[in-house]
């Protein structure tokens, strides 16, 4: 019997927003249990967490072209080529987060230096690299397993695990920074080992959910696994490099503000945090149309993916930016829970205000572009949104920060043109329909 069965937008994306909502709020536990510790340790891991942004990218390499793979195999009803497929990216992954992890290993102080690390938290951003650089063996894997049951549409699964893995995560990033109920109080050191150990949890449980729900076995040897490898990885690389690109660039951007301290560090980093429900919506909406996009170019119904992706962008963007009004609305509240340096409080509600107009730009950008890859259309975006960010964003923040000293608002303002220009484009090269070609399956 068939393992499959294709669900709706709303059946695909329920447990991801429930799982999503959940991660905001430990997103939010997180942000007061590191800023109550110390300010430091707050700046600390998040510069840390900036320079594994680009790790996290490569990780996911073989995700990103399994899921596309995957969903237009279902498309098709070729359930056991998914299957083969979820196999050899879940293998691939464990190899190249071995490799990655490596890597930070040995690089952790250069890359630190590289983002201009003030020297009051250099050594914390080093050691809290240095214990993800193990976790970061299990992501790709974690990733790829993901991606195969969005994929086979098994979102509640995943909502499963969300709920379990964030309550182990908040409990020991509590017990082992402050040093509670017999734990040792560990710093920097508590907060990296905590998501160590969720990994490690969250692993098992997925590999144990593939194998029972559908009959997929990640340890027997796939077919074709060479061939494939490089099919997945012809279909991922152009995302891929464009997500760690994009990394690169916003490593750039917060080494223009790292020097003007800790202030300025935080005020970026708990802006995103405020703002991270609205990210998280774009995302969570843009995947479940991606599956339903790549489902329907599987079936080659290119009449409804090209109507589905234009309503989800303009109907999702609009509800984003109705959202960051009411997150700027209650701004001096939000940001209340972390800190009460007014400095910091009234940087974080000026970029709260501009976030109205950057978020349903964002957000269009974002689901066109991944509606794009669904279809096999993975170059023109990619080198598109290359283009916008390095010819013109990035020059023109250094403008911004260094030659006009606007720090961090300067960056936001620098992301509304950028956001601009992509949304522009992505809705340019989705209307002109070329994608309709395209073919990432054998006939």
């Amino acid at each position: 019997m068939s393992q499959f069965e294709r669900k709706s937008l709303f059946r695909l994306t329920l447990p991801l927003f429930l799982f999503t909502f959940i991660s905001i709020g430990v997103t939010f536990v997180d942000t007061i249990l590191l800023s109550g510790y110390s300010d430091n340790l707050a700046a600390a891991v998040s510069l840390a967490n900036q320079i594994l942004g680009v790790a996290y990218d490569v990780s996911g390499l073989l995700s990103v072209g399994a899921l596309i793979l995957i969903s237009q195999h279902l498309g098709r009803d070729e359930v056991d080529k998914a299957k083969n497929i979820a196999v050899i990216a879940v293998q691939g992954s464990l190899v190249l987060g071995g490799a990655i992890a490596l890597v930070l290993t040995l690089g952790a102080g250069f890359f630190a230096d590289w983002v201009n690390t003030p020297d009051e938290i250099r050594n914390d951003v080093i050691a809290y690299v240095y214990i993800i650089a193990g976790a970061m063996v299990f992501n790709g894997v974690i990733t790829s397993v993901t991606a195969a049951l969005r994929g086979f549409g098994r979102t509640v699964e995943i909502l499963i695990m969300g709920l379990v893995a964030n309550a182990v995560y908040i409990f020991f990033e509590y017990v082992l920074i402050y040093g509670h109920w017999g734990f040792p109080e560990m710093g920097v050191y508590g907060a990296a080992l905590s998501t160590l150990i969720v990994r490690i949890a969250s692993i098992g449980f997925l590999l144990y959910v593939l194998h029972a729900k559908l009959q997929i076995s990640v340890f027997k040897k796939p077919t074709d696994f060479i061939e494939r490898v490089k099919g997945i990885i012809k279909i991922s690389y152009p995302s891929v490099g464009e997500g760690m690109s994009y990394n690169v660039y916003q490593l750039t951007m917060v080494s223009l503000i790292a020097v003007l301290g800790t202030t300025a560090v935080l005020t970026r980093s708990y802006t995103l945090t405020l703002t991270s429900l609205l990210s998280v919506i774009s995302f969570v909406i843009s995947q479940g149309n991606e599956i339903l996009v790549g489902y329907d170019k599987g079936s080659q119904d290119n009449e409804s993916a090209y109507k589905r992706a234009n309503r989800t962008a303009v109907i999702t963007g609009m509800i984003n930016m109705f959202c960051a009004y009411l997150i700027y609305l209650n701004g001096e509240t939000l940001v209340g829970l972390f800190t009460q340096d007014q400095d910091v409080v009234n940087g974080v509600v000026s970029l709260l205000f501009l976030s109205i107009f950057l978020t349903p730009l964002n957000t269009i950008n974002l689901i066109l572009f991944n509606s794009l890859k669904a279809t096999g259309d993975v170059n023109r975006p990619v080198l598109w949104n290359l283009a916008i960010t390095f010819a013109i964003a990035l020059p023109l923040g250094y403008v911004m920060v260094r030659h006009f000293d606007m720090g961090v608002e300067g960056l936001w303002y620098v992301y509304m043109v950028e956001e601009a220009i992509k949304a522009m484009m992505m809705f340019t090269l989705w209307q002109s329909k070329k994608w309709r070609n395209l073919r990432v399956l054998e006939n």
